[in-house]
């Protein structure tokens, strides 16, 4: 959205209620975060013409998303520390359902949103089981480090039984995976595109495409700043700061530091490793560039509809 809009909608938005607010027209309610709720607000939103804008909560705003774009509503799913950090510049230092609704709606009036894009149900599938596998594979780490500190031969036994559970149940999410895959041509054939890339293997490939599906429609500036791989600058006068990466989508961002290690043994990102590595750089910095090159190609790659290539293609 590149100007500000004439009617907003603002929802706080917890696992049972929704609490709204709104400009020009304030329309204050505390509704239930159900079926009923979310049919209201929508027949509100839609009289009003409204721009609707709530702050990403993982799972609680799934249902008022998919009855937003059934609607054919804009709305606007702010990123939670943007918003903070809007409301204790503009004065907002209390926090409460209330003051949040308030807060988003003065948001959306004085910063120029970008609207989001429709959810795509197939990559909120492959999202959903990715989450899951992701919970299990932390539950399978956090198992076997138990098990490091207990000597108990029965209790070892019983430990250890648990995490080929988990190692089971981890197995067929990826089956159930690429069974998703499979069944869907399009994503099939973007995953196998990405999995071209160097230490980008089904899981990162799959991960990317569910946690990032703007990759190949932002620029390359765009992008970085999206993932958190963009070094910031932090100057002050004369003084000149060591530049940093911050903030950004995390998930995606430890993806790419795990492809990484991998792309940096090949010969397309072996050479501006070591041409790093030469000029004094830490580690940490090399795997950081190494993973924004990476990027970069990605989203190249998405954009053009091309594998992955040596060379400029």
């Amino acid at each position: 959205m590149n100007t500000l809009p004439s009617s907003i909608l603002s929802i706080d938005i917890s696992k049972d209620h929704l609490d709204t607010d709104g400009w020009p027209v304030t329309w204050r309610q505390h509704l239930p975060n159900s079926s009923a709720g979310i049919a209201r607000l929508i027949r509100k939103a839609q009289a009003l013409q409204a721009f609707v804008i709530f702050e990403a909560t993982s799972v609680y705003d799934r249902a008022l998303m998919a009855a937003l774009e059934a609607a054919g509503l804009a709305y606007h799913r702010a990123n939670p520390r943007k918003a903070r950090e809007f409301a204790k510049a503009s004065g907002f230092l209390a926090k409460t359902d209330r003051v949040d609704a308030l807060m988003l709606a003065e948001y959306a009036r004085r910063i120029p949103l970008r609207v989001s894009e429709p959810a795509c149900p197939l990559r909120q599938a492959l999202n959903r089981l990715l989450d899951r596998r992701d919970q299990l594979v932390t539950l399978r780490k956090q198992e076997l480090t138990r098990l490091k500190q207990v000597s108990d031969e029965a209790i070892l036994a019983e430990m250890k039984a648990l995490i080929s559970v988990i190692a089971a149940r981890i197995a067929n999410y990826e089956a159930q995976i690429k069974a998703h895959l499979k069944a869907h041509p399009e994503l099939e054939e973007e995953a196998k595109r990405l999995g071209s890339a160097p230490g980008v293997a089904l899981i990162t490939a799959s991960s990317l495409l569910a946690y990032l599906p703007e990759l190949g429609k932002r620029s390359a500036k765009a992008i970085t700043a999206l993932v958190g791989l963009a070094p910031l600058a932090r100057d002050s006068g004369r003084w000149r700061g060591q530049r940093r990466i911050w903030g950004g989508r995390r998930k995606v961002r430890a993806l790419l530091f795990l492809a990484a290690r991998h792309a940096e043994k090949h010969p397309a990102f072996a050479e501006f490793a070591q041409r790093l590595q030469q000029a004094g750089k830490p580690r940490k910095q090399i795997r950081i560039a190494v993973a924004r090159k990476l990027l970069l190609a990605l989203n190249a790659m998405m954009g053009q509809k091309r594998d992955f290539c040596d060379r400029p293609c």
